[in-house]
Formats: C-alpha cells, structure tokens, sequence
C-alpha cells in the first residue's frame, strides 16, 4: 500500500468544500482511498520553513503506479483550477515497504 499526503493551506472556505466534496470520486478508479483528515494541525518543528497548514489529509492507493496514474487523471486535472482558488497544496507519495 503506497501512501500520499496532502499538506493543504486553505483560501477559500467555499471552493476548499466543493474541491474535498468532489475528490474522492476520482479516486475510485484507482482504487485511491482517503483514510484520514485533520484540520488546524499543530506544527511542532519546522527547520524545513514550509509552516503551518490549514489541514492534513492521507491517502492510501494500491501501488505507486496508481498513485500517478489517479494525479494524471483527466477526471483530477479536471478539478486543478477549483483546487487552485480553494488553496495551495503540497503532496508527497511515499512507499513504506
């Protein structure tokens, strides 16, 4: 199981609802499930300088394959200008095996 998380900084109340509503559909097809969301999460070190987020959300797909192929999609870039006007994202896929 490869995981994804989204480190999310939210602009737009509105459009960030519409965005999170319409997300797991696409995921589907690629067997891509959200497993996980927090809001206010609380930054304990940042030496990295990327600083607080609104909110944290984790993903669990199949394969990294899967992965890519779900963040390729046609159905996903679909929804990058809502996402855009809703926030500023950062996603990283990692593989713990």
């Amino acid at each position: 199981m490869v995981r994804m998380i989204a480190l999310i900084r939210v602009f737009n109340a509105s459009d960030f609802a519409k965005y999170r509503e319409l997300v797991p559909e696409t995921l589907k097809p690629y067997g891509g499930e959200l497993r996980f969301r927090a809001e206010r999460p609380l930054t304990l070190d940042d030496e990295n300088g990327i600083g607080d987020f609104s909110q944290i959300a984790l993903f669990w797909f199949p394969t990294r394959e899967n992965m890519v192929d779900w963040y390729e999609s046609d159905a996903y870039h679909d929804l990058l200008d809502l996402r855009a006007s809703a926030g500023s994202f950062t996603l990283l896929g990692m593989d713990p095996d």
